[in-house]
């Protein structure tokens, strides 16, 4: 019996270690496929994982030496902080004793210096572990330089944006497709006297146009919404500023791409039209004015030729017939050749001969025209020299001068018949 109880005993210390051994195995397994699993993320993660134990890297893994540019010799051993940027290395080093004294898990960004001396931009995050018995920090990091890039870029090209927005001397804003104004700059605020505040978000573009426009400018709004290129880009409209004020604005308006939103750029020309309606009331009132002058010139001219014919008139009737009578009664000699001379001035004065040489040819002197005149009447040189008084040599060089003056010296011309045509 007591052979049998040991025997018994000694069968179920066998499967008991058959089983711890059969365990043992399993444990082991387990251990093998978490080292693989471990093993295999520090290989393959695109995060940066690496341990430092007393300031100095003891593991990184592929990733580290991929964005770093350094191998695996190069980092093992080496002192943790050396690629940091400069100007982060003391702040970085208070936000690492901040968060391992107050095992905070959150991430922080700083800059690294590559092999190459590229610099990146990382975010990390960092725990407390023990290794090989020691304390020492597990980081994980992330390479994010093309993100901070871009959104360097982004920020440029707001900053870009806001000034040209602020600052292009126009009244600028942005509607949403339900006319609400999401965007004002500042010209906006001088031109209509709404702020901001009261504005954006709050206000439609139309409760600030002239309710006369709003048909059309509504339809423009509609339009522009499904076809931008079927909408003009710039015309005029009016406003109503807070005041109560009527503006006129030359205005320019766009869909902006990939978006349902339209920006709106106006300019006062409110001085512009006014002093465009004063010149059209003034360009009307001239107009009047020219109208008058034109009746009133062609009055003048009527008169002209009423006061032309009653002179004509008026000598005819009542001086040249007692000429005749003089002429034909019994005078001196002498005397019948003085009315010969007023008959025939008082008809050159009448005739359009006077008034043609006078004007056409104002380079000759007074005396020269009545020697023209007398030329013409078929005088002989003698005999215009006996009614003038002056001698016949005088009369000769009156004569060549009213040739030269006539451009006549070098014509075979008869001085006589060119004078009598000018009649």
């Amino acid at each position: 019996m007591e052979k049998e109880a040991i025997m018994k005993d000694l069968k179920q210390t066998i499967t008991l270690l058959e089983q711890e051994i059969e365990r043992q195995g399993r444990l082991n397994d387990t251990l093998t496929e978490s080292r693989h699993i471990q093993n295999t993320i520090l290989e393959k993660s695109l995060v940066g994982y690496y341990i430092v134990s007393e300031g100095k890297f003891r593991v990184v893994n592929p990733t580290i030496i991929a964005y770093t540019g350094y191998s695996l010799n190069e980092l093992v051993g080496r002192n943790a902080d050396f690629m940091i940027h400069p100007d982060d290395k003391q702040n970085l080093k208070k936000i690492t004793r901040e968060r391992l004294a107050q095992k905070l898990s959150s991430p922080y960004e700083f800059r690294i210096i590559t092999k190459r001396g590229d610099i990146r931009w990382m975010m990390e995050v960092i725990a407390p572990i023990l290794f090989e018995g020691n304390p020492a920090i597990l980081g994980n990091s992330m390479n994010i330089t093309q993100r901070k890039t871009a959104e360097e870029k982004l920020m440029k090209s707001e900053i870009l944006y806001h000034t040209i927005f602020e600052m292009t001397g126009t009244s600028t804003i942005i509607i949403e497709d339900d006319k609400t104004i999401s965007l004002v700059n500042s010209e906006f605020e001088k031109l209509t006297g709404f702020r901001k505040e009261d504005t954006e978000g709050k206000m439609t573009w139309l409760e600030v146009v002239d309710k006369r426009d709003h048909p059309w400018m509504i339809e423009l709004h509609r339009k522009i919404l499904i076809d931008p290129d079927s909408v003009p880009r710039n015309y005029e409209f009016r406003i109503v500023d807070r005041s109560g004020r009527v503006k006129y604005l030359y205005h320019t308006a766009g869909l902006i791409p990939g978006t349902r939103q339209v920006i709106s750029s106006s300019m006062d020309i409110t001085e512009l039209k006014e002093k465009e309606e004063e010149l059209t009331i003034k360009s009307h009132s001239l107009e009047d004015l020219n109208a008058t002058l034109r009746v009133m010139l062609r009055q003048r001219e009527q008169d002209r030729e009423e006061l032309e014919k009653t002179l004509l008139s008026n000598v005819k009737e009542f001086v040249l017939p007692y000429i005749e009578k003089l002429k034909n009664g019994h005078i001196q000699n002498n005397y019948m050749t003085y009315v010969d001379l007023i008959d025939s001035s008082l008809k050159e004065i009448l005739s359009p001969f006077s008034r043609k040489l006078s004007s056409k040819f104002s380079k000759l002197t007074p005396k020269e025209i009545q020697v023209a005149n007398l030329i013409k009447d078929g005088k002989s040189s003698k005999e215009i020299a006996n009614l003038l008084n002056v001698s016949s040599s005088s009369i000769d060089v009156d004569r060549y001068r009213i040739r030269t003056k006539l451009g006549l010296n070098n014509k075979k011309a008869n001085l006589r018949s060119y004078l009598a045509s000018l009649t």
